[in-house]
């Protein structure tokens, strides 16, 4: 099996595990990972061979075709994190036949991927959401809905993507990939722990969250939560203590710090995300609605791209000056320092305090810190 510290989560080999004897389970920090039950397991080497780290597939490098992109449809634009891209390319999958699988929240605020098969339930799946979703089985059922001929959509992170082509195997016509450009995964349990210290604020259960809400623009977006009460929260995101944790690296999962899908060159059909740097790169767009950038990577990618032209605004830009302004696109954030110590005190105490305290640590905060290395390396 893979070293822990190299798995990205994506599920593919419990989705192909042929005795169900490998279920994903949730580790000390919130994460899952894989786990065998040694009594059931037949050592068939399914689960091996469809890990994407074990076999990874690198596409060899070609010229990648970017696009900025927005819906032509302000309410569209306006529910969405950035441009619209996503909703756009779903609405067409859906009215063409096709399921689409994306990450949702379940009635407690748990992310889940998900199959939607209607345009009215799309909404579920719009929207940045910044926990590392729970893949389950749906790898297995869209390989039915593939072997029945129906088209599918699957948007993911790279390494959900990569998971899912590992485990189909072999290219399907009418699977369409959109993956996006990805910082990094934040902890189930960090999420967790910070629903708790909201819900104990509002004196009341939160039951909507949105990361990238525009009441303030696009480029300053903020984070908001709904609660049973009908008490609202509403945050920017560089002072929300979550949004913190995650901006700043301390809330990842460990293989994201040395991603293996940090590339121009994908397997993806699309790769989407924020044209961050719009003011260098489209000095004239200036209205702070949100602005997609898509690069084509598949002959798939460009085909349905042209199939929804007609609802979305579309200008080609340079793939070398979106990456100028967005290093994420290609590159992996560097692990914070105090990325042990918020897990080791995780749980234990008031999150927005620990959060402040990874980010401004105290003398006393440094000493305990170092108590936990020395007490580690023993």
């Amino acid at each position: 099996m893979l070293p822990v510290i190299d798995c990205v989560g994506c599920s593919a080999c419990t989705n192909a595990c042929t005795t169900n004897c490998l279920n994903m389970t949730v580790d000390k920090n919130g994460f899952l990972y894989p786990e065998i039950q040694k009594d059931a397991c037949v050592n068939c080497g399914a689960c091996e061979k469809v890990c994407p780290i074990i076999n990874k597939n690198i596409k060899e490098k070609n010229t990648v075709p970017a696009y900025a992109v927005y819906s032509k449809n302000d309410t569209v634009r306006a529910s969405s994190s950035s441009g619209g891209l996503f909703y756009t390319i779903a609405k067409y999958i859906i009215e063409n036949g096709g399921i689409v699988y994306g990450a949702a929240f379940d009635e407690n605020l748990c992310l889940r991927h998900k199959g939607v098969e209607s345009v009215e339930d799309l909404y579920l799946l719009q929207g940045s959401k910044y926990i590392q979703s729970d893949i389950k089985l749906c790898f297995r059922e869209i390989k039915k809905h593939l072997s029945d001929n129906r088209p599918v959509l699957f948007c993911g992170t790279p390494c959900q993507v990569e998971g899912l082509l590992s485990f189909l195997k072999k290219p399907y016509e009418k699977l369409f990939t959109l993956d996006f450009i990805c910082h990094g995964v934040p902890s189930p349990k960090a999420w967790k722990e910070y629903i708790k210290h909201q819900e104990k604020a509002f004196s009341s259960k939160a039951c909507s969250a949105s990361f990238r809400d525009k009441t303030n623009g696009w480029a300053s977006f903020s984070s908001t939560l709904n609660f049973v009460n009908k008490s609202e929260y509403l945050e920017v995101h560089h002072k929300d203590s979550y949004m913190k944790a995650f901006l700043q690296n301390i809330s990842l999962r460990k293989s994201c710090y040395s991603c293996s899908f940090k590339t121009l060159n994908r397997n993806s059909d699309i790769t989407m995300g924020d044209l961050w740097g719009i003011k260098n790169i489209l000095p004239n767009i200036t209205d702070d609605m949100g602005v997609s950038v898509a690069f084509i990577q598949s002959e798939k990618g460009k085909q349905i791209l042209e199939q929804v032209n007609e609802s979305l605004w579309i200008q080609e830009i340079s793939s070398d000056l979106v990456i100028a302004n967005n290093s994420a696109v290609v590159k992996s954030v560097y692990e914070h320092n105090f990325r042990d110590y918020f897990f080791q005190n995780l749980g234990k105490q008031n999150f927005k305090k620990l959060v402040e305290d990874c980010l401004n640590p105290s003398y006393y905060v440094r000493l305990k810190r170092k108590f936990y290395q020395l007490i580690e390396k023993q």
